[in-house]
């Protein structure tokens, strides 16, 4: 858990006012992405920035409020540094699933079996969880700590087939390894361009704290 870590000002939030601002979402999402790479940009990591491409307005009449259920998993599997609010991030998860956050009688409650409470003490946010009749506490020193369990509790770490069962129907990592080489040798001659080699050292940049100028084939 990445605990005391600071948002990004600047990102807007859901409910957004018009496509501008749910643009400059998924943007910022989609450069967090690209950023999460060590050396260069994988495949995967492409591949699921091209996938958020789709969720852009494609006029400035279409506002869409909410996050798609795409940009909201992936944030919170990346806990985007977007500066949610308990409040904002309860808001984005209504209707995610069983369980969500709401405003219980003196907090938050959230979860089953076990179930969470979560109340703003001097200290910061008092956390209790509730099994089977046994009780536990901790307590978070920040508003963003508490946004960041919500995300780290409400995020899939094991997606098929980490984790998984093998279904039968599916091919094998055997089956696939043939075709998956195939793929990564493409992907090797693409990283090697020109645009991709100027975004690795625009990002190498940032990293060092420098400019991050883009280069001229971005």
């Amino acid at each position: 858990m990445p605990w005391g870590r600071a948002p990004v000002d600047g990102i807007p939030l859901p409910p957004f006012a018009d496509a501008a601002e749910h643009g400059a979402y998924v943007r910022a999402l989609q450069t967090f992405l690209l950023m999460l790479d060590r050396e260069e940009p994988s495949a995967a990591t492409i591949a699921l920035a091209a996938a958020l491409e789709a969720e852009l307005p494609r006029t400035a009449r279409e506002v869409p409020e909410r996050l798609s259920p795409l940009a909201l998993r992936v944030s919170l599997s990346t806990f985007f540094p977007a500066p949610w609010t308990p409040e904002a991030l309860a808001l984005a998860l209504d209707g995610f699933g069983y369980g969500v956050p709401s405003r219980g009688r003196i907090g938050w409650v959230w979860g089953s079996d076990p179930d969470y409470a979560a109340r703003l003490t001097r200290q910061g946010w008092e956390i209790e969880r509730h099994e089977r009749g046994s009780r536990s506490h901790a307590t978070l020193p920040h508003e963003g700590d508490l946004v960041l369990l919500w995300m780290d509790m409400f995020r899939n770490r094991f997606p098929y087939p980490i984790a998984h069962t093998p279904v039968p129907s599916v091919p094998t990592p055997d089956a696939l390894t043939a075709a998956a080489e195939a793929t990564l040798a493409a992907h090797a001659t693409n990283v090697a361009m020109p645009y991709l080699q100027n975004w690795v050292r625009e990002r190498d940049r940032g990293r060092d704290g420098g400019p991050g100028g883009a280069g001229s084939l971005r």
